[in-house]
């Protein structure tokens, strides 16, 4: 029988760090409506066992499966997406794509940028030079990057300002979510099994184990990870977590980081 929820503690974590993607579809306010009249607007506060026990079930349905609720009309989309934003189109790519993140990701990169600037202050000719030769050396054509140094000083002076938000954990948070999204995905598409999928989630324990305190953390590490990724703000992801941290539905009342 396939197992599609969470057992263990750092299961039910993880798929946490995942909700951001889950919640792109609007789904709290649903499950507020099943689960309002029990948790009131304090959410996990002074619940009883049993009501709490109900409250977590219907959460979990929502959250935490590995098929996000869907029926099998959804593999053809998220082969789709496998294909044209992860390059994952058979078994091997796809574990090679979960290796990737875990061992590297994005804050890896980001990491290294970072370090090649002063912690805060004027950022000199050569930082910028170095920096500039890091950020360009893992593309395959890096003249077609139409970048001045003007774009190059503005990315550095923006990768320096998160030292602010997000000094110890980098864009770990980034990596983490999507982690969890693509194992979903995988499983979903038939390239993992239900106890690949959960064992996929067990090898990132010691990668998320005490490095957030708070989800607001976790939520700023992916923000500023996301917008590393893509180049840009996503207005629409923040308000998705700003509904999560403060959403009485929302997993992030019922579990810590």
């Amino acid at each position: 029988m396939r197992r599609l929820l969470p057992i263990t503690e750092i299961e039910k974590k993880m798929m946490c760090m995942g909700a951001v993607f889950i919640e792109e579809n609007h789904v709290l306010d649903d499950l507020f409506e099943i689960v309002g009249s029990d948790i009131g607007v304090d959410g996990s506060a002074n619940l009883a066992p049993d009501i709490k026990e109900q409250v977590l079930e219907e959460v979990a349905q929502y959250f935490f499966r590995l098929d996000m609720n869907w029926g099998p009309e959804i593999k053809s989309d998220c082969l789709e997406i496998l294909q044209e934003f992860w390059q994952v189109t058979h078994r091997a790519s796809a574990l090679q794509a979960l290796e990737s993140i875990r061992q590297q990701g994005h804050r890896t990169k980001f990491q290294v940028l970072k370090k090649t600037l002063p912690h805060d202050g004027v950022i000199d000719g050569h930082s910028l030079e170095k920096f500039k030769q890091i950020f360009n050396f893992d593309f395959a054509d890096p003249e077609k990057i139409q970048l001045s140094d003007e774009d190059y000083m503005k990315l550095a002076s923006w990768i320096q300002r998160t030292n602010k938000f997000i000094a110890k954990m980098g864009i770990l948070g980034w990596d983490m979510a999507r982690y969890v999204h693509l194992i979903r995905l995988c499983y979903i598409s038939e390239y993992l099994t239900d106890i690949e999928a959960w064992e996929h989630i067990a090898k990132a324990e010691s990668l998320v184990t005490g490095k957030f305190s708070t989800w607001t953390e976790f939520a700023q590490s992916f923000l500023i990870g996301r917008t590393f990724w893509s180049g840009g703000e996503d207005p629409q992801l923040k308000l998705i977590c700003e509904r999560l941290a403060g959403h009485p539905a929302s997993p992030w009342n019922f579990w810590q980081p």
